[in-house]
C-alpha cells in the first residue's frame, strides 16, 4: 500500500505554490498526519503558505472537516483539499 497523500489548492492557496495539487510521501516514521502536523509540513515546504493556511478550510475526501479537531488524521490515499476563504465583489 503506497504511504502517500494528494494536496488539492485553491485559490490564493493555488497562487501561493504555483500548482494546483501535489502528492506527498508520508514521513518513514508514520502512515497518518494530524491536520496540526500536515499544516507544519506545509509550511516547511511553501513558506508563502503559513498565512493562507491560517485562515482556510480544509476538506478529507471532499468532506469539510473541523482543522482544530486533533482527532482528525491524513491516511494514505486521502486527498486533502485546501480551500482559502472567498473573496471579491
Amino acid at each position: 500500500m503506497s504511504k502517500e497523500f494528494t494536496i488539492l489548492y485553491f485559490a490564493s492557496a493555488r497562487d501561493a505554490v504555483n500548482i494546483s495539487s501535489e502528492i506527498i510521501s508520508f514521513p518513514s516514521t508514520s502512515s497518518s498526519l494530524s491536520l496540526q502536523d500536515l499544516t507544519n509540513l506545509l509550511k516547511n515546504r511553501h513558506e508563502n503558505l503559513g498565512k493562507i493556511l491560517e485562515n482556510s478550510m480544509f476538506a478529507i475526501n471532499m468532506q469539510y472537516v473541523d482543522k482544530d479537531d486533533e482527532s482528525i488524521m491524513v491516511k494514505p490515499g486521502d486527498e486533502v483539499a485546501i480551500i482559502p476563504p472567498v473573496s471579491g465583489g
